[in-house]
Parts: C-alpha cells; sequence; structure tokens
C-alpha cells in the first residue's frame, strides 16, 4: 500500500495545475460577486495518442510540459486574476474562469471570442514544440468558450457545471469551423495543383553509389501546408486523402525530369492508388511516354495509412502495375501502419525499415535484432531492405554491419527539387 501511495506522489508532480475541485469555491465567489462568469475550455485529448504509442512515462513528460505552457498564459494571454483548472487530477482538459472585467469595461461576447481565438493560436503554436516529435504535425488543441448569468435560485455548482457543458459545446463548433476553413484551402491548393515534389537520395552504403530517389511532398513555401505531416493530416480529418495523393503522384513523376534511366524512382502511394481509373491503362501508358519515364524505373511505395481491406483485390490490382514493370516497396516498416501481413501479402520488392527503428540503432539492441529479423525474412523473399531516416555515421555504420546495403536520410543529403549530378 505505501508504494501506491508514493507511486501517485511521484505521478502527482506532474500535475501542475490544480483540479476544478480544488478551485471551486473561489470559481463560485467569482460567479457571485461579478453576476456572472465566462470561461475557456481548453482540449488536448490529441496528446493521449502519445501514451498509447509511447507509454505513460513520456505522455506524463508532456503533459508537464504542456501545463506548464498554460499557465505561462497568466499575465501575459490572460490576466493573473483568472483561474486556471484541469477537470481532473491528470486531466487532458482543462479551463480558465475569467476576472469579469478587462480594461475597465465589460467583457462582452465579441471579446471572449476574440480571446478564445488568440488563445487557440497561441497554445497550438507554443505545444507544437513540445509534441511534434511524437505526434509529427501540430498538436490540434481546441478552445471553446461560454459565459453564464448568476441566478440565485439556482445552485453556483449547477450554473458552473452548465458554463462548462457550454464552453465544451462551443470547443466543438470551433473546431468545426477550424476544419472547414482547412479542407476549403487544402481543395484550393489541390485544384490549383499547388504542390511542390523534393526528392531524396537512397544509396548503396558500401560505396555511397546513388540507386534512386524517393519523391516527397511539400505544400506551398513558407506556410504550415510546406510540413508534409500537417498537409496529410489536414487531408485525412478533411476526407481529401485520395484527392491530395493522386495530385501527388501526378506531380512527382512530372518533376521527375532529369532521372538518369538508371536510377528508381519511389513513389509514394495510398492503397485506394491501384484502383485510379486515371492510374492505368491507356492513360498511364501515355502519361509516362509523354514524360519519357520507363515504367521499370518506377517504385510504387504503399504506404498504408488507410486500411487494406481486401487483400485479395488488393493484390489482383498490384498485379497490373507488376505486369507494367512497376515495382512494389512496403513504407514504414516497424512504425505501426505497416504490418507483417501486409509485407507476406504483397511480396514486395522492397521493405522500407521506418525512422523510429533506425534512430539511435547504434545503442539499441533490441532494435537491431528487429533489423536483423526484418532481414532475415526480407531474404526469403528476395526483398531488399532500405533504412530510412539515417542521420549518423553510428547509425550507418551499425545498419552496414547488420547487412543492410540501402539507406536514405539526412547523413547523405536533404530532399532538393534539383537531382545532383551522379554516375
Amino acid at each position: 500500500m505505501k508504494y501506491i501511495n508514493n507511486l501517485k506522489e511521484i505521478e502527482n508532480r506532474n500535475y501542475l495545475i490544480p483540479s476544478y475541485q480544488e478551485e471551486i469555491s473561489k470559481i463560485k465567489s467569482f460567479l457571485v460577486q461579478n453576476s456572472s462568469l465566462s470561461a475557456l475550455y481548453i482540449n488536448c485529448s490529441k496528446i493521449t495518442d502519445v501514451e498509447k504509442h509511447y507509454g505513460k512515462k513520456t505522455y506524463l513528460k508532456i503533459l508537464n510540459k504542456i501545463q506548464t505552457v498554460i499557465l505561462d498564459m497568466q499575465g501575459e494571454q490572460v490576466r493573473k486574476e483568472d483561474i486556471i483548472v484541469s477537470t481532473d487530477i491528470g486531466s487532458h482538459e482543462f479551463f480558465i474562469f475569467l476576472s469579469n472585467k478587462r480594461e475597465d469595461r465589460d467583457f462582452g461576447s465579441t471579446d471572449i471570442e476574440t480571446l478564445c481565438d488568440r488563445i487557440s493560436n497561441w497554445l497550438n503554436n507554443s505545444i507544437t514544440p513540445v509534441t511534434f516529435s511524437y505526434l509529427r504535425g501540430k498538436p490540434k488543441i481546441d478552445v471553446g468558450y461560454a459565459v453564464v448569468i448568476y441566478n440565485p435560485l439556482i445552485r453556483e455548482e449547477r450554473l458552473i457545471n452548465k458554463l462548462m457543458e457550454d464552453a465544451k459545446l462551443m470547443s466543438n463548433y470551433q473546431k468545426f469551423k477550424l476544419m472547414m476553413r482547412d479542407k476549403e484551402k487544402l481543395q484550393e491548393l489541390i485544384l490549383k495543383e499547388a504542390i511542390r515534389t523534393v526528392f531524396q537520395p537512397i544509396i548503396r552504403l558500401s560505396n555511397n553509389d546513388i540507386i534512386g530517389y524517393e519523391a516527397l511532398t511539400r505544400g506551398p513555401e513558407d506556410t504550415e501546408y510546406e510540413n508534409p505531416y500537417i498537409l496529410f493530416d489536414i487531408a485525412n480529418e478533411t476526407d481529401l486523402m485520395f484527392e491530395l495523393d493522386r495530385i501527388c503522384r501526378k506531380k512527382a513523376l512530372q518533376n521527375a525530369i532529369g532521372l538518369k534511366s538508371h536510377h528508381k524512382l519511389f513513389l509514394n502511394c495510398l492503397p485506394s492508388a491501384v484502383h485510379d481509373p486515371e492510374f492505368k491503362d491507356a492513360y498511364l501508358k501515355s502519361f509516362l511516354e509523354d514524360l519519357k519515364i520507363n515504367p521499370n524505373n518506377i517504385v510504387l511505395e504503399i504506404t498504408e495509412r488507410e486500411a487494406i481491406e481486401n487483400y485479395n483485390l488488393f493484390k489482383e490490382a498490384i498485379k497490373y502495375y507488376a505486369d507494367v514493370g512497376f515495382a512494389i516497396a512496403v513504407d514504414d516498416m516497424g512504425a505501426g501502419y505497416s504490418s507483417l501481413e501486409t509485407v507476406v501479402e504483397l511480396q514486395p520488392s522492397y521493405i522500407k525499415i521506418d525512422i523510429s527503428i533506425v534512430r539511435d540503432i547504434d545503442k539499441n539492441i533490441l532494435k537491431q535484432e528487429l533489423i536483423k529479423a526484418i532481414l532475415s525474412l526480407s531474404n526469403k523473399m528476395n526483398a531488399i531492405v532500405i533504412a530510412e531516416g539515417v542521420e549518423t555515421e553510428d547509425e550507418s555504420k551499425t545498419l552496414k554491419q547488420i547487412g543492410i546495403d540501402l539507406a536514405q536520410g539526412f547523413l547523405f543529403a536533404k530532399p532538393s527539387s534539383l537531382f545532383p549530378d551522379n554516375n
């Protein structure tokens, strides 16, 4: 029992923001004294993905940092007198109960809506550096607001609970508005084909020769859409993944002018791409002929961000591309996207090991054993393993010792819009 209490005490040190119940008396006095009460609701539910994928310890560390960011708003984004609470100990939901008057005037609904928008932008920008290495895209902190008028006939707790419920509802409405704004912007990018392609070389570790390039997508420069994680997160949320994927494929092929005849072009695509009527038959043949691209130079990287529901139907479609001359690669092996089932069913020519497995592999025996197992499987399938995201000489050396021959990453070259001269 003593151990359990000590454990709880250690966990509670991560919770810098008091719970709602701890501050209820002060909140009630705000309501009574000011005859009304305004609140902002902050929903950080997206960060729970960190706990699912990286465990409790990492989640608590991130939660601690997020609470620090929220507390830093006092005296800056909100007043020092405002009350910041969590819905419960360890919760990812927070409320800011606002003092009634700001700048010696009544605080109206327009003011609180403006404050809500400002807090939302500030939090998302401030918390992104904290969560990016785990979530990649923005943490998507949702903020809502509400106001309640004091009614002496009704219990203060009930009025405050209603205030909190309304703020949560408004958060969902604000989230919907932002999603529709993002959808409109992404639709505009797709229709205008305002997508850029950069290329990262894939090299042979034994002699640093380039064997091919992976085509990577970027949105317009100097916009949030330049970040591919944000771009594809928005596409996923707005049900535009297929539309974005097909324009990315088209632009990648169009921008591959200058690719040498002995180099492979690794082309990312969703499983649904193989059913795209404009990516097969006479249309595809004519398109590749116009671009002077040999199908034998193309490797389709299957990025399993959407489920393959019917493997028999999918393999049938893949066989068509194999007959045309395309090779198949399974991407993100080990990241939780591509499963062993995908590898076994598709029998790919290439297996790409995700950056999360490659990172610090020189220091991690378990990761080394995992890559050895993947290499053993690939050898039995006559597939070639490619290590993604190599950044250090030690990682490269360890991969070479294990028997990995092909790799890509910042150690060798950053993605570029131009193909470097290479034999």
